[in-house]
């Protein structure tokens, strides 16, 4: 893979989470063990030993955690992307090398029926980039500002592949996003229920949507959706979206996008 040469155009570390918890379910509680054993008295030396160990393995397990996540960072270039961890730089991608990008949301709620009624307590954005090795490259779901580097990777990414793709797609290739849907220059494929593969010419397409993590697909003429497939489920699927933007000349797709909470939830 090509090393990056691109300006660092962005920088996303840590948030103050992971090392808040470890202090307080991991530090605290260690230290209080540890003062624990220290209260014993010399006929409880076996109990004494029991606390100290375990205090000391809480504690220590906290400070690896704050240790590791004061390191984790991800830094954004114009050519691509690298992630730093405790061992320093653990990996770097280009945008050409990234060949394949998956996105996934998840609402964190309550659970139960209540959890289902209200807002969710919150949002975990997850990227991961694959090489064209296979080999898979997660990004830390727990940045500052993930939302807004969820976009920027989106846009880099795409930005990077969509000119290759639309050059097969006007060669009369069939691009595959995954095992769900599969698209070339007068139609798009969608997976049955049941297996197999139904199709819908493009010019039938009557709108191209993307809600509550589903991509929607509705055919003129018919009352149900031509497929409503889940976007979590295809690879590249922000390189889909703008290719039928570009065939379709249907332009609201992409628009307006709220990586955090409404349009590409998985």
């Amino acid at each position: 893979m090509d090393p990056l040469q691109g300006e660092v155009v962005a920088e996303h570390a840590a948030t103050l989470t992971h090392r808040v918890f470890a202090v307080l379910l991991l530090i605290l509680p260690g230290l209080g063990l540890i003062f624990g054993a220290t209260q014993l008295g010399a006929s409880e030396a076996e109990g004494r030993v029991w606390l100290a160990g375990s205090g000391v393995l809480l504690a220590a397990l906290g400070a690896l955690i704050v240790a590791q996540q004061s390191k984790s960072r991800v830094l954004v270039h114009s050519d691509g992307v690298e992630r730093w961890g405790q061992r320093g730089k653990l990996w770097e991608l280009t945008w050409h090398d990234a060949v394949e990008l998956r996105y996934r949301v998840i609402k964190v709620r309550l659970g139960g029926v209540l959890g289902m009624l209200l807002p969710a307590l919150g949002t975990n954005i997850h990227i991961s980039l694959v090489d064209s090795t296979g080999k898979v490259h997660k990004l830390p779901a727990n940045l500052k500002g993930m939302d807004v580097l969820a976009e920027r990777v989106v846009d880099q990414q795409t930005t990077a592949h969509f000119p290759a793709a639309r050059t097969k797609i006007d060669a009369g290739e069939e691009l595959r996003f995954g095992k769900p849907i599969a698209l070339d220059k007068e139609k798009i494929s969608a997976r049955k229920f049941f297996g197999g593969l139904k199709t819908c010419p493009l010019d039938a397409i009557e709108k191209v949507s993307v809600v509550g993590g589903f991509l929607k697909i509705r055919q003129k003429g018919k009352t149900f959706a031509f497929t409503t497939t889940a976007t979590a489920q295809i690879p590249n699927v922000f390189i889909l979206l703008r290719l039928l933007e570009s065939l379709t000349g249907q332009k609201d797709t992409l628009r307006d996008r709220d990586f955090s909470s409404q349009a590409y939830v998985g």
